[in-house]
């Protein structure tokens, strides 16, 4: 009997914990430097690797704050199908588009984008989902400057997720329960 109340009780400390643990969260912070900025004629030029993703999406809430050190670019967040149509009229030197058309596909001011940020300083902001996503820069006007740099800092902030607040207060309700059985 004491140790169907000490099991009990220890559910619902743990379920406890888990809820303070997950509101407070977990923030991870880093800085990427040295990014190459090659000569992209206006277009945006994408990462060849894709973003972490978030394998416990389902428990666990991610959010990214990314920013950066310069002025002239902006910064887009895209799927995998934009990733490939911009790369494609990027290799092509823009022959995809009509000359003259005022498209602004794969460029400053296209909409089609998961995220798009233009001043470094208030950054950018992403909620992490399943997929992979790609990490895209681009001139605002012109092309980068020989030799220039690109420095990004970037904070993700984990917490729990409705789901793990859902499961996190039924086991300690269980717990409870559990604690009371005679």
């Amino acid at each position: 009997m004491a140790q169907k109340k000490a099991f009990g009780y220890t559910m619902a400390g743990f379920a406890l914990f888990i809820i303070v643990f997950g509101t407070v969260g977990y923030t991870i912070e880093g800085q990427v430097e040295d990014i190459p900025t090659p000569n992209i004629e206006g277009f945006v030029f994408f990462s060849e690797d894709a973003l972490p993703q978030n394998p416990a999406g389902l428990f666990v809430s991610a959010d990214t704050s990314i920013t950066w050190d310069r002025d002239d670019i902006f910064l887009v967040i895209a799927n995998q199908s934009k990733k490939d149509q911009c790369d494609g009229i990027r290799a092509s030197g823009g022959a995809f588009l009509q000359s003259g058309s005022g498209s602004q596909t794969c460029q400053y001011g296209d909409s089609g984008y998961e995220t798009t940020a233009i001043d470094g300083s208030s950054g950018a902001q992403w909620h992490v989902i399943s997929g992979d996503y790609y990490t895209g820069i681009g001139t605002k006007s012109g092309t980068f400057p020989a030799g220039a740099e690109l420095n990004i800092d970037y904070e993700v902030k984990l917490s729990a997720s409705f789901p793990m607040y859902l499961f996190s207060f039924l086991l300690g309700i269980g717990g409870l329960a559990f604690s009371r059985m005679d």
